[in-house]
């Protein structure tokens, strides 16, 4: 990453890479070199993958070739979303970090608060046990995962009863707001109607500005209550049986 930042200078593309920029982002910038070497500049995230640098910079990602500086193409962020593999449980570490509430102005807890037995329940093991199911949405331009959804079964937060399995979902901060989370909701949904559950639980804290979005994807606020450190909490339920 340091070496794109350091070389912006050598950014270029061809006519045809710029008429193909301008058309998938209908772009009315008259310099689409100078429009790309500024929204590297102020990246939210770069990924080095193979041969290319890919940037991302809000709902975009551009692509640069890592040897030349040629940029590629440039695309609104799109995913695929699909069932998550064995290969992909490694990731869950790092969702289960993104999964945490951070409110506005306070400061991120440590990464080792993943370790703390109550938190670490939701991955722990993962894969071995009834109502171990999940989604990852992979980024289509760079194939990075940048999301994920999954459920377990356990005595958690969001834990309703044995039969209903508890729900987590997060993404990488680059990567919100761009329609990526209804997508691994509906097919997690999907997943678990495959495999027999009726409904599916999840504890979120009360100001968390994500109970709107469970709301639209049609969970219910079925309790409140505080948390081990005295957080507020809504207990909602989603009816698989339920369109929405």
């Amino acid at each position: 990453m340091s070496d794109l930042l350091a070389n912006l200078d050598k950014l270029h593309t061809t006519d045809l890479g710029a008429a193909r920029i301008r058309r998938n982002l209908n772009l009315q910038a008259d310099d689409v070199v100078l429009w790309c070497r500024e929204a590297v500049r102020l990246h939210d995230v770069i990924f080095g993958i193979g041969k290319n640098w890919y940037v991302y910079r809000g709902d975009i990602v551009i692509t640069i070739n890592a040897k030349s500086y040629t940029i590629i193409t440039a695309h609104p962020i799109n995913a695929k979303v699909r069932v998550m593999r064995p290969s992909d449980y490694v990731c869950l570490h790092e969702f289960l970090y993104q999964a945490i509430f951070v409110p506005i102005g306070a400061e991120p807890p440590p990464r080792s608060v993943t370790g703390d037995p109550q938190i670490f329940i939701y991955i722990k093991d993962f894969g071995a046990q009834t109502g171990d199911l999940g989604v990852v949405a992979e980024e289509n331009e760079s194939g990075q995962i940048v999301g994920a959804a999954w459920t377990r079964i356990i005595s958690a937060y969001g834990h309703v009863d044995d039969e209903t399995p508890e729900l987590a979902i997060s993404l990488l901060p680059a990567f919100r707001g761009c329609g990526i989370g209804t997508k691994l909701m509906k097919k997690l949904f999907d997943v678990l109607r495959d495999n027999g559950y009726s409904r599916t639980s999840l504890s979120v804290q009360k100001d968390n500005p994500a109970v709107r979005f469970y709301e639209r994807l049609g969970y219910q606020i079925t309790e409140e209550k505080l948390d081990r450190v005295g957080n507020e909490d809504f207990i909602m339920i989603k009816e698989l049986n339920v369109t929405v």
